[in-house]
């Protein structure tokens, strides 16, 4: 396997050009081709707290340690580190809701100043009013996705009902959408996902075309299968029996770094039972070439991936084998669907 030096590949390119080479080095380690010198994205945590408890998310009681929001040198730090390495892209989301941290818009703007091409951020939207909208279409952030399912508007319902009930939201997010219309926006591009139980094609087509007739200007539409989010339990209940796990392409392209500055392999990993290190500790460079990661990726290129907890429970990287599962598993990055 090559190593590649990120930072060295993207010299002299202007923005467009340097935005295609990005895609194009991420498909490629996507396959096992190359190893970067460092990850060509990071999930950066700015909060590890949530304003929601939904029924299926590892935030009701499954995470077992404290939570809170990142200092903001730390961030300031990490982003440093990466843009001086050839990062291409942050997701500034892991495990909470990251419109709950206090520098939020200072933390975008910072990535964006710093040279990274593509910041994305996920949001159960419960916090967007008219004037918050306008704030994020006119900040420097790339993409934007909103969690449209009942699992959200059962945990609104009961937690935030002051605020009325979840239809306030889908309604904020249809504002949103004719917001960044009128002002002539293209970004952040949106992406509306929702989790289904069923998983035959028709009832995916009828949630597809039901999301798109409630809010047509969105860019982007994901229906998934619910997942069991218990680290020591199948994500699927027959993800044994149907499905292949192929090594994950998390390892090549990819790390979490929590709110505390502790960092593993992945979202999934939301107890931090991988963790390979601490940006306080180490630079991120030392630990995504570390030992131990490269540990990992072996093992996922010799096919034991069953051989350690979480990953041969998660359906990420896998292919169903049974033409009767629906399954929808391929690991795109959002900027692949814009």
């Amino acid at each position: 396997m090559k190593e590649i030096n990120l930072k060295k590949q993207f010299k002299n390119l202007s923005i467009e050009k340097s935005f295609k080479l990005y895609r194009h080095l991420w498909r490629k380690a996507e396959q096992y081709e190359v190893l970067f010198n460092f990850p060509i994205h990071l999930d950066i945590e700015l909060s590890g707290r949530c304003n929601l408890k939904c029924e299926n998310c590892f935030q009701n009681n499954l995470i077992k340690m404290p939570l809170g929001f990142m200092n903001f040198g730390l961030y300031k730090k990490i982003i440093d580190e990466g843009a001086s390495k050839g990062l291409c892209s942050v997701k500034l989301q892991v495990r909470g809701e990251s419109f709950l941290h206090p520098n939020i818009f200072d933390a975008i703007q910072y990535a964006k100043e710093k040279g990274i091409l593509d910041i994305q951020i996920t949001t159960n939207a419960t916090m967007l009013n008219e004037a918050f909208s306008t704030k994020i279409i006119n900040s420097s952030l790339d993409g934007i996705i909103f969690s449209v399912d009942n699992q959200h508007r059962k945990s609104f319902d009961s937690q935030l009902s002051e605020l009325k009930n979840y239809s306030s939201v889908e309604k904020s997010i249809k504002t949103f959408l004719v917001i960044r219309e009128a002002l002539g926006s293209k970004k952040p591009w949106v992406r509306l996902q929702t989790s289904i139980e069923e998983t035959d094609l028709s009832s995916i087509e009828r949630n597809r075309d039901h999301i798109k007739t409630k809010f047509p200007q969105a860019d982007l539409i994901a229906i998934n299968r619910i997942q069991n989010y218990k680290d020591d339990e199948d994500t699927y209940p027959e993800i044994q029996k149907n499905y292949r796990l192929l090594p994950c392409c998390f390892l090549m392209q990819r790390m979490a770094i929590y709110w505390n500055g502790d960092i593993t392999t992945c979202c999934m990993d939301y107890n931090n039972r991988f963790q390979v290190g601490n940006v306080k500790d180490n630079s991120i460079q030392k630990i995504w070439l570390s030992q131990k990661m490269q540990k990992f990726r072996n093992l996922h290129l010799k096919g034991g991936r069953v051989h350690m907890s979480i990953c041969k429970h998660c359906n990420v990287c896998t292919e169903s084998i049974s033409e009767t599962i629906f399954v929808d598993n391929t690991p795109r990055h959002f900027a692949d669907l814009n």
